[in-house]
Order: structure tokens, then sequence, then C-alpha cells
């Protein structure tokens, strides 16, 4: 990806320092609160859920970056959001818990993202998986980095060389038809198929080449804000279904994976396109 100004790096490099200054408290107080609150309410439905630990979490991030940053605009999926002030202004996008059913039913698979958004394109991001042992670190123009380490890609080229990963809408029963015609389509293929339920987890695997591929439907901003940077800037391809790039607020579903592997999948994700196209009865 192409560099940013340095003054637009080293304003992002900032707002990124004051999420990793208070990342490792956060992190034991949300793993404490996995094991001792069983406090959960339901959203959109049975199966979309908020618990103690997701709203604790937005308020530790947000209240930061409102002290720091207050000229900043914020969108976070437990609903504290301001306005952007300006064209130049940042626009921080948070899921303070990703995977919050795997966090509610004491799996590992679940992390914090908080992605940095300048003109509407996402420019920096943090992914902290505490329960993995992982922190995942991008800026446009300057790479990514796992737990410090600089990381890449996959550099396979056939999907029966390792894993894809997808993920289900909460609404999935609707297009049930569709998005198992979808994962059948890589069935076939690939050397092993998962859904491990944390969007942004998912966009840091493969740029760390854990996984070779990476597709699913309408994920919200804050699922993918960090981990779109994070992934780009390991090399990955990332577009929609239709092969057009990523817009982070109005794109419908992503592929991700290394362009030669995405060249391969893109066609497989066919019907995703008719699963999305389902309206809710």
């Amino acid at each position: 990806m192409a560099k940013l100004k340095s003054e637009i790096t080293k304003a992002i490099a900032d707002r990124l320092s004051i999420i990793e200054a208070l990342l490792p408290q956060l992190e034991k107080e949300v793993l404490a609160l996995q094991e001792t609150s069983n406090t959960r309410k339901t959203k959109t439905n049975v199966f979309d859920l908020v618990t103690e630990a997701d709203l604790h979490s937005e308020k530790i991030i947000t209240s930061a970056i409102q002290k720091h940053f207050s000229d900043d605009a914020i969108v976070a999926e437990e609903g504290t959001n301001s306005d952007v002030q300006n064209s130049e202004s940042f626009t921080w996008v948070i899921d303070p818990i990703d995977g919050t059913v795997n966090y509610a039913n004491r799996l590992h698979h679940w992390g914090i993202s908080v992605g940095v958004v300048y003109q509407n394109k996402p420019v920096g991001g943090i992914v902290s998986a505490p329960a993995l042992n992982l922190r995942y670190r991008a800026i446009q123009g300057q790479g990514a980095t796992k737990n410090g380490v600089p990381i890449k890609v996959s550099d396979k080229s056939k999907l029966s060389q390792g894993v894809v990963v997808t993920g289900f809408p909460y609404d999935r029963a609707i297009r049930a038809e569709h998005l198992t015609k979808a994962l059948a389509n890589f069935l076939k293929v690939v050397g092993g198929m998962r859904r491990y339920g944390a969007a942004s987890i998912d966009f840091c695997s493969i740029a760390d080449g854990t996984i070779i591929g990476y597709y699913e439907m309408q994920l919200k901003p804050w699922d993918m804000a960090a981990g779109l940077v994070i992934a780009e800037e390991a090399g990955a391809k990332i577009t929609d279904f239709n092969g057009n790039p990523v817009n982070l607020f109005e794109s419908h579903g992503v592929v991700v994976a290394n362009p030669k592997i995405h060249t391969i999948m893109l066609p497989l994700t066919a019907p995703m396109l008719d699963a999305i196209a389902v309206t809710k009865r």
C-alpha cells in the first residue's frame, strides 16, 4: 500500500500508542470478566449478544480517545458514536469485543479491535486477542506485525494447501441455502474449512499466513476496520464478492487472500451474492 504523508503517519502512530498503553490492563479485566460474569443481553436476535465486557471495554477505549483526541469521531459497536468534525479528522472504528458469542461461551477466539480511519479509509489498526496471547498492529505503508514481529500472508497457490475460513450472519436461517452452496464449493477443493466467529482475528490470521483464505458477508465497519489494514499491509488482496475494492461503510462482503488464492476463491463465492440478495420476510 502507498505510504502516507509523514505527519499523517505520526498522527496514526500517536493514536495507536494510546490504545497500546491501555491494553495490558484492559486485557486482564476482560479476561477476568469472561470467567466471572454471566451478564448478557440480546440485540437483533437471540444469536446477537452483548456482555458486560463489551460495555466495559468500549467505555475504557472511548474514554481514552475522548480525553486525548477530543476532535476525533468515534463509531463503536455498542453505541458510543460521535460525528466527524471535518475532512481532515480521524475516525475511530471500534469493536470492544469481537466474537461476543465465543466470549460469552468461554471460548478463546475473540478479540478487541480498534481501527483508525482517515478520509473513509482504514489507515491504522490494532487487534488484541488476549486469550490467545496475540496482538496485531499495522499502519498504512508501514507493514503489519504480530506480537511486534513483521508478518506476511501465505505464499501458497492452491486451496488444497491450506485452510479457508468463513462466517455466517446472525440472520443465517433465511440465507442458509445460498450460504451452504458457497460452503460446498469450498469443501470440494480446500485443505480444510473453519468458522471461528471473530472477523478481526480472521483478517489477522490471513495476515500472518495461518490461514490462506477468508470470506464473509454482512460484516459491520467495526468488524473490518482494523483487520483490513493489517491484512492489506501483510500483502493480502481484499475485495467484495464482485471483485471490487471494499468500502468500509458500504460493502456487503469480503474475500481476503494472497493475490493467487484470491483469484481462485472469488468465483467460488458467487452464491454469496444470492445470499446477500435475500430479503427478510
